[in-house]
């Protein structure tokens, strides 16, 4: 039987239409040998969830849709193949997440009764979900995202009762942020919500044990938090009372376990402090510790066995002051210059070499890093040969012995590393082409430009996860450049990292590459005729700045570029925007923001340009300021985190993209070094600013002003295998000097 097809909603909040979803529904239900085709039935359930979360109403009056919703979602997650589910599935949960991940947003607790799709997985299935949304909302450090969907969670917990499965989404969503060790966001947004949630447990009755769990869950993990007692202790003798008072066994285990956790908060607090601090904490919870004597705490809480929340430590823990004062450098292989460039910036990067020494020596790929890492910081000699590690990363499609483009090779280096983050080094082949995700990259595959530059012919950062030139300009500082925008012909490209929920992503555990580099941009397109705007996401690991037009009389910086990618553009013309709400393209307006600061912040400057008429790249040669220190346009969760201090540059010193040299300009321990391949001599900052027109910074990397720089670990403390290896290069290179000297005439 055919069903007309229904439109349920639309973009803009002043057009929802609650009452054709409720229509929709009911017609739906009323028909249950019946189903829309695949993709329509895709795009109802997205909209199922964006009408949910932009309606109100009491709970009686929300109370029949919901139940048509159930009905409904339940029936569908459940008649469609296993394929369609987890498109379906997947669908919903991204839209759902696109919501509540949203800091301008209010979503309805009524949102949460979607989470119907996920009953019948078990306890591994659903984490995996929270896994793959926590992922892709932050790769990085804790955003304004992810605050605000913990947020949204945490007030649907206290105000919300007809959700069954929301509890148990609200501990896979914790658990997914504790495996990423956001421990610091945990305890931010969960202080500030516990007070409420502990209120819940004043009405045992409509508690589920799911939610529960969540409460207890959240509570002992805060027991060494002073703020947390202080939110929770005024509203304890209120909830003890009523819980005494209902004789059920379900509020005398809630009873218990409520007891047993605030005992724990009290001793840690007792034990930790002396003196008149005690007594002034004593007289502080006076209340409190009166309410917890009339119970007998059983010390025996389950909740109790896991380890309290506490700031993340730094990757740097096994690193002390013992930094090796001598400087190696590497030898050039035949125009590698663009790849001993990059690893001696990533070198000083200490927090990213360091873990790749003491963390990864048993990883494909990362091994052969932090061996060559390991070599660098400890050899005796003042001269390494890299071979042993750019014969297996060097990019496949890269020609030997040709110069090329070192941003698109840090760019490889990194999906490569990201793709093998978790693999095992034992018996791994490295004759076999390499694989990113989950393709073999061949030589000539044509995945990557074969020649080197790096030019808005070429693209480069299109394979892989960077951020493409501002919008509306291009490299040749023109502002009449095309929007370039990620295309569905993009999607073949095997190192293009993309928001998608595959199979792959949805099962990933935490990258320590995106950890380190990875932040979130923020894009907001505005349709200037209805005023409805769409707002996205793009995870990036570098930022390439275009220059735009210089007014006369002044002179490009590095912030001003910055402030220049995320100002706000007119899409026009060509570069006109489809509107949704209009129907057709439209004129808008398109702002950015960086909504999660990376931990360490790489800039490419596009200094490369494609001349149409000479059908040739030429280099930009412009006069540049390049700051000390920069500040990122960012969402305001994020401004404390928004300033950069300069650590390390790579220059580009030619003017063509057919010849030219690479080196790096560094800063370790306080000092500024040059690494010029094999040669490494001293050098200050101030020399970025009195370079030769042909010699221009290319990569520019920053270190978050609330980041340590860190030091290099002692040999002592390398693991066995690696601290052996660096042992016997030291002695061959002693018995080479050795035999060197005896044979001189």
């Amino acid at each position: 039987m055919a069903v007309k097809k229904h439109e349920l909603v639309h973009d803009n909040r002043n057009q929802l239409d609650l009452k054709s979803l409720a229509q929709y529904i009911k017609l739906m239900n009323e028909q249950p040998n019946y189903l829309p085709p695949p993709n329509e039935l895709v795009k109802n359930c997205q909209d199922i969830v964006k009408c949910l979360s932009r309606t109100s109403g009491s709970d009686v009056q929300l109370w029949d849709l919901l139940q048509s919703v159930e009905e409904f979602l339940h029936r569908v997650v459940n008649s469609v193949h296993s394929g369609l589910r987890h498109e379906i599935i997947t669908a919903v949960l991204d839209k759902f997440h696109s919501f509540i991940f949203d800091p301008q947003s209010d979503a309805c607790p009524a949102t949460s009764i979607v989470l119907i799709v996920l009953e019948g997985n078990n306890d591994e299935e659903t984490l995996s979900a929270a896994r793959w949304l926590v992922q892709q909302a932050d790769n990085g450090p804790a955003g304004a995202g992810l605050r605000a969907s913990l947020s949204c969670l945490y007030r649907w917990i206290y105000e919300w009762h007809y959700t069954p499965s929301l509890g148990d989404w609200v501990m896979a969503y914790i658990k997914a942020l504790e495996e990423n060790e956001h421990f610091d966001l945990l305890v931010e947004v969960s202080v500030d919500n516990v007070g409420r949630l502990f209120l819940a447990m004043d009405n045992p009755v409509a508690l589920r044990q799911s939610v529960a769990d969540v409460i207890f869950h959240v509570m002992a993990s805060l027991r060494e938090s002073t703020e947390a007692l202080d939110m929770i202790s005024p509203h304890v003798g209120k909830v003890l009372v009523s819980l005494a008072a209902d004789s059920g066994q379900w509020s005398r285990q809630i009873l218990q376990d409520v007891v047993d956790i605030l005992t724990a908060m009290i001793d840690i607090r007792l034990d930790a402090l002396k003196g008149e601090a005690q007594d002034l904490f004593k007289a502080k919870h006076a209340d409190l510790m009166s309410c917890l004597e009339r119970h007998m705490a059983s010390r025996d809480c389950r909740f109790l066995q896991r380890p309290p929340w506490r700031a993340r430590d730094v990757c740097l823990a096994a690193v002390n002051s013992h930094a090796p004062m001598r400087k190696v450098g590497l030898l050039n292989l035949g125009n590698t210059c663009y790849m001993n460039s990059v690893m001696q910036a990533l070198l000083v990067t200490r927090q990213f070499s360091t873990h790749a020494v003491l963390k990864m020596n048993a990883v494909p790929y990362w091994s052969k890093m932090g061996m060559l890492f390991a070599k660098m910081m400890h050899s005796i000699s003042t001269k390494l040969n890299p071979d042993e590690f750019f014969s297996v990363v060097k990019p496949p499609f890269f020609t030997k012995d040709n110069q090329h483009d070192s941003s698109e090779f840090l760019g490889y280096l990194f999906e490569l590393l990201q793709s093998h983050e978790h693999g095992s080094d034992r018996n791994f082949d490295y004759s076999r082409p390499p694989i990113i995700g989950r393709r073999h990259i061949a030589n000539g595959s044509g995945h990557s430009p074969q020649h080197s530059s790096d030019g808005e012919n070429s693209e480069p950062g299109s394979n892989r996860r960077s951020v493409s030139p501002r919008p509306g300009s291009s490299a040749a500082g023109s502002s009449s450049g095309s929007l370039k925008r990620p295309m569905e012909h993009d999607m073949h490209l095997p190192l293009k990292k993309r928001l998608r929920m595959t199979e792959s992503a949805f099962l990933r555990r935490d990258s320590f590459i995106d950890s380190m580099f990875g932040g979130v941009l923020l894009t907001r397109v505005e349709c200037t005729e209805c005023h409805s705007s769409s707002l996205s996401r793009d995870v990036f690991r570098d930022l390439q700045l275009a220059f735009p037009e210089k007014l006369e009389g002044t002179q490009h910086s590095v912030q001003s570029l910055l402030e220049y990618y995320c100002s706000k553009e007119r899409l026009s013309g060509d570069n006109r925007y489809e509107c949704r709400d209009c129907g057709g393209l439209r004129d808008a307006e398109r702002s950015v923001l960086i909504e999660t600061t990376p931990k360490f912040l790489i800039l490419v400057l596009k200094n490369f340009k494609f001349e149409p008429k000479l059908q040739v790249q030429t280099k930009l040669m412009l006069s540049i300021h390049h700051n000390h220190t920069v500040t990122l346009p960012t969402v305001r969760s994020q401004a404390d985190h928004a300033a950069y201090v300069l650590y390390a540059a790579v220059i580009h010193a030619g003017t063509t993209l057919d010849s030219g040299h690479y080196y790096t300009l560094a800063k370790d321990n306080g000092q500024w070094h040059m690494y010029n391949d094999d040669i490494v001599s001293t050098a200050e900052e101030t020399q970025l600013n009195g370079l030769n027109r042909s010699s221009t910074p290319y990569i520019l990397f920053y270190r978050r002003s609330d980041m340590d720089e860190g030091t290099a670990p002692s040999l002592e403390e390398l693991p066995p295998k690696v601290q052996e290896s660096v042992m016997a290069h030291n002695k061959h290179y002693v018995e080479t000097v050795r035999k060197m000297r005896l044979t001189r005439p």
